[in-house]
Formats: C-alpha cells, sequence, structure tokens
C-alpha cells in the first residue's frame, strides 16, 4: 500500500510505493497538500501494479493519468483526438481574424493530412502523431506532384497546429521541425535547380514582349526585381536615376519583407524606356497599368503569361517531369530566372559582393551565393592568377 514521506528541508510530500519491478522506491507528488499527494501516490502504485501484470496499455496508462489530473487539478488530460485538433485551431484562426484567403489554403492541407493518417489514426490523440507520420505525408505530397518547397509550406501549416498544442501543454513535444530540418538537408542534395538566361534570350524574349512585358523584363534583368513586386510598382517608385521598392509579403519572405528599402541605380537601358513611355500624371499611378495587382498564380496569372511568352520566343523552359494532381510543374526557366541572371553576370564580373548583396536586396550570405552561376570563363580567369609551384622538372618552384 502506498505511504507518504516528507522531507524536512522540501515543501513537497514524497510517495513511497512498489514500483513495476518490486522494488520499493520513492517518488516526489510536487504536492504540498497531503490529501492530493495521496491521491498521487495511490496512482502511481496503480499504474505500477497493472505494469507488473502487463496490463498498462496505452489506454490504461492514459486513464489512469487522467485520473490523476481530475483528483490533482480538478480538470483532466486533453484527450481531444487529433481531428478535434485541427478542427479547433482552424476555428481558432477564424475567430482571430486570419485572412479568408488563407484559411482556403491551410483547410486543403489539414484535410489531406488527416486523410494521409486515415480514420483510426486521425480519431487518435495527437500525442501519438510520430514524426515518422509526418514524414511520410511529406513524401506522400511530392510523389503527388507536389514541389520541395510546396511540400514544405504544407509542413509549416501543420507546424501551426502541433505548436499551439505544445504551447497549450496538450502535447510535450512538436515532432514537425525536426521533419523540416531534415527536408532541408536533403533539399541541399537534390533540390531542382533554377538557371540564368543568355543574352540571347532575353533579347528574344524583349522581341516577342508588349511595351509593358519590356519595362518588366528589364527590371528583372538589370535589378533583380522579383515578379508581383516588378507588376506593383508605381510612379512613386522611380526617383531620378534611382529604382526604390520594397519587397511585398509571400509565405516564404514574411520576416524580411517590407523591413528595409532597396535601392538600384537605374542602368542606360531602363533610363531610355522609361524616358519612351508616357509619365503617369498621379504619383500613384501604376508603371505597368494592365499588370498591376494581379496575381502570379492562376490560368490568368503573371507566371503563366510569361510562360507562354517564352513559349512564343521559343525558349525552352526546361520543365521537370509532370506532376499528377495540384501543384506547379518546375521550369529552370521562369521570370525569376532573370534575378539568376542579374546576380550572376555581377559576380561574373568581379562585382564585390557586398555590392551585389546591396542591389538584390539579400541579406545574408547563404541565400545569395544560392542566385550565383559563375561561368568557365570567370574560372578561367581566377585559376590563371594562382601562384606556379610546380617546375616542369617536377620539383617546388
Amino acid at each position: 500500500m502506498a505511504s507518504l514521506w516528507k522531507h524536512p528541508n522540501s515543501p513537497f510530500w514524497t510517495a513511497c510505493y512498489t514500483d513495476e519491478t518490486g522494488k520499493q522506491v520513492k517518488k516526489t507528488t510536487k504536492q504540498t497538500d497531503r490529501r492530493l499527494a495521496m491521491k498521487a501516490a495511490d496512482a502511481f502504485e496503480e499504474s505500477a501494479k497493472k505494469a507488473r501484470a502487463v496490463e498498462l496499455t496505452g489506454a490504461a496508462a492514459v486513464k489512469v493519468l487522467n485520473e490523476l489530473m481530475e483528483r490533482t487539478h480538478g480538470e483532466g488530460l486533453d484527450t481531444r483526438s487529433t481531428r478535434q485538433h485541427f478542427t479547433d485551431y482552424l476555428t481558432g484562426l477564424k475567430a482571430r481574424g486570419t485572412k479568408e484567403a488563407s484559411l482556403k489554403r491551410y483547410k486543403p492541407i489539414f484535410d489531406g493530412f488527416l486523410a494521409h493518417l486515415g480514420d483510426a489514426r486521425a480519431n487518435a490523440r495527437l500525442a501519438s502523431v510520430s514524426g515518422q507520420e509526418i514524414e511520410a505525408f511529406r513524401d506522400h505530397e511530392m510523389q503527388a506532384g507536389k514541389t520541395a518547397a510546396t511540400a514544405g509550406f504544407a509542413l509549416k501549416v501543420l507546424n501551426g497546429v502541433f505548436e499551439d498544442a505544445r504551447r497549450k501543454a496538450a502535447i510535450l513535444h512538436n515532432p514537425v521541425p525536426d521533419v523540416l530540418k531534415r527536408m532541408a538537408h536533403t533539399a541541399k542534395a537534390t533540390s531542382e535547380e533554377r538557371h540564368p538566361f543568355t543574352n540571347d534570350q532575353v533579347t528574344a524574349l524583349l522581341t516577342a514582349a508588349d511595351t509593358e512585358w519590356q519595362g518588366m523584363i528589364l527590371l528583372a534583368y538589370h535589378t533583380g526585381i522579383r515578379l508581383t513586386d516588378a507588376a506593383n510598382l508605381t510612379r512613386t517608385n522611380l526617383d531620378g536615376k534611382f529604382l526604390r521598392f520594397r519587397e511585398a509579403k509571400t509565405a516564404h519572405r514574411k520576416q524580411r519583407a517590407s523591413e528595409r528599402e532597396t535601392v538600384v541605380v537605374l542602368a542606360a537601358d531602363l533610363v531610355a524606356y522609361f524616358k519612351s513611355q508616357p509619365v503617369p500624371m498621379k504619383k500613384d499611378a501604376p508603371l505597368f497599368p494592365s499588370l498591376h495587382g494581379k496575381k502570379p498564380g492562376s490560368a490568368g496569372g503573371l507566371s503563366n503569361t510569361f510562360a507562354r511568352l517564352m513559349d512564343t520566343a521559343e525558349i525552352d523552359r526546361g520543365q521537370g517531369k509532370a506532376r499528377e494532381g495540384k501543384g506547379r510543374r518546375f521550369s529552370a526557366l521562369s521570370f525569376h530566372s532573370l534575378r539568376h541572371t542579374m546576380i550572376s553576370r555581377l559576380a561574373n564580373s568581379d562585382v564585390p559582393e557586398s555590392v551585389a548583396k546591396a542591389m538584390s536586396g539579400h541579406s545574408t550570405d547563404e541565400a545569395h551565393r544560392r542566385y550565383v552561376h559563375l561561368d568557365t570563363e570567370a574560372q578561367e580567369k581566377v585559376v590563371a592568377k594562382a601562384p606556379r609551384l610546380w617546375s616542369k622538372q617536377g620539383a617546388a618552384a
């Protein structure tokens, strides 16, 4: 039978009972009230008895802990199912005023994850969901045709549910970050790589494009500006010989977007282009009226319009394998490749990295280097400058 003992120097009662191996043990109850401490001690011994009899199943353990919580704290464990956690989390987002567009993006991810788990696992407690199940869901998404970026976004959305549950003590550990870390390491070795355009390809694009798209292409080629940021420029962004703008917020650029202004000196091409265009009367008038405010995605979106422009210019987009279901089909060449083109051109021209980072708006070296594609000519120049340490006779010079 369980009993209590109290150390003279401790405010807490200690439970004395026989553990699952038959050994007499002591364990603190973390209770200062003797009555509540006795309830905890009885629960410890009851669970140990069941364990000795090989009766302590997962369900029995939860029941014992639930009863212990009710006796000592007045409320039991959070035994809501995984499905209920997701439903409650979505309801909470709505109550906090989350945008409808975001909710529409999250719900298919939640539904897809629960469907992947199956009814039995979705109706089990959230704490039982393992990292392996989350990783299996990510693999399933990619096998269905999603890009690594899309699958990664889905995991970040799931992370919100698990982290919310962890903060509320419904679970002890959030398994999603560990999966995201492993995914990041794998992506470094297996990621699909964007390519830069050649000058001839850019010339072909300019020839095939209308006036507004010509301006968009020139801007991205010379400044590295992103598609949506370029389309939403107004007259206020032009400041003499400078282009000033702040990056728009996206799912992948929530932190650094709009925190600082990117300032780029306009190249001669851009100065000539804007001089050839009518000057808008209003300061907030868009530079590209027919493209302003358009979304990058969807059939009539900016990305697909540019893709059709590449087809007209007879440029091979370097598309990956066709995808099943939802998800973008990866293309080695896209509007974003013009950003790679600009940054690679600077790197191949021996422009100091600090200047290239300032022009591209990159805040870290790691982000900047992903855009650098050094050509062999630039490498040859570097190799030619290396000191000669080996003579024709095979001896050190």
